[in-house]
């Protein structure tokens, strides 16, 4: 007989499963951040979270939270920041990774004005920050915080385990950001780009035909068979052969597979 903690086991895969296939299909766009936080903080238990960005020599900019404070993210903001370790170790080293802010536990930080009194007030024992790089002398943090316990070995484990996935997916996200910028600044430039679609698989899985990079293209993007078929002006029936060609080839048997090959091969990289 089953145990419902094999149910669970069961189950929780296709959630992570969920929170990847949203992530990459929100890449690009606006609900991109939202989708990363859920995939972020499924990943450990945690109270609040916070989500900033560091530019060297500038100030940071906070971009959003859960479960915290305006007028605290504010006086962060006007007060707080230069005393921030995490700001000051990513500007001094400008590294990517997971950071915990026990890596700055010592008798000089305690008593400094960060955990003494900006922690204190937002009522924060301990603090995790997942830095990904954002571009030249930039970092988008995401802070994941408890307010009861501090995170455990196991914990920073699992977040540095997931990093290397978490990292290419944020790297697929500014690429995809990126793209509409070229072409608008192409067609005020007076040279506007001809519509074609140039996979962002290329040179990932080599085995693959041009058409079925097309098509496993569009399925990373979320799109459905019927739209693929009349995106790339082909029938159904050749979308359903192209994509159990590209499962074969890939030895996987379903689409979520396609997400979980496509965050292995870019990590790889």
């Amino acid at each position: 007989m089953r145990t419902r903690t094999n149910e669970g086991q069961q189950r929780r895969p296709a959630k992570d499963w969920e929170r990847i296939a949203a992530a990459l299909t929100s890449a690009g766009s606006e609900a991109y951040l939202a989708a990363l936080v859920d995939l972020a903080g499924s990943l450990v238990s945690h109270d609040r979270v916070t989500v900033t960005r560091y530019i060297a020599g500038r100030r940071p900019e906070f971009i959003t939270h859960r479960n915290f404070s305006d007028e605290l993210a504010q006086r962060y903001l006007e007060v707080y920041y230069p005393f921030d370790p995490f700001h000051t170790y990513w500007s001094r080293t400008q590294k990517s990774g997971i950071v915990p802010l026990s890596r700055f536990s010592n008798a000089e930080l305690k008593r400094g004005r960060y955990i003494a009194e900006f922690l204190a007030q937002s009522v924060i024992r301990d603090e995790v920050g997942i830095l990904l790089d954002d571009g030249p002398k930039a970092t988008l943090g995401v802070f994941l915080e408890r307010a009861a316990k501090s995170f455990s070995v196991h914990d920073i484990a699992r977040l540095e385990t997931a990093f290397p996935a978490l990292e290419a997916l944020h790297a697929v996200h500014r690429k995809a950001s990126e793209r509409p910028r070229r072409m608008k600044a192409s067609s005020r430039a007076g040279h506007p780009s001809a519509p074609r679609i140039a996979p962002a698989t290329d040179g990932l899985w080599p085995e693959l035909t041009q058409r079925e990079h097309e098509v496993v293209t569009l399925v990373l993007a979320g799109h459905a068979s019927r739209d693929i078929a009349k995106r790339l002006g082909i029938s159904p029936g050749t979308v359903r052969n192209h994509r159990l060609s590209i499962y074969g080839k890939l030895d996987i048997t379903s689409e979520r597979e396609v997400f979980l090959a496509y965050l292995d091969r870019i990590a790889a990289r």
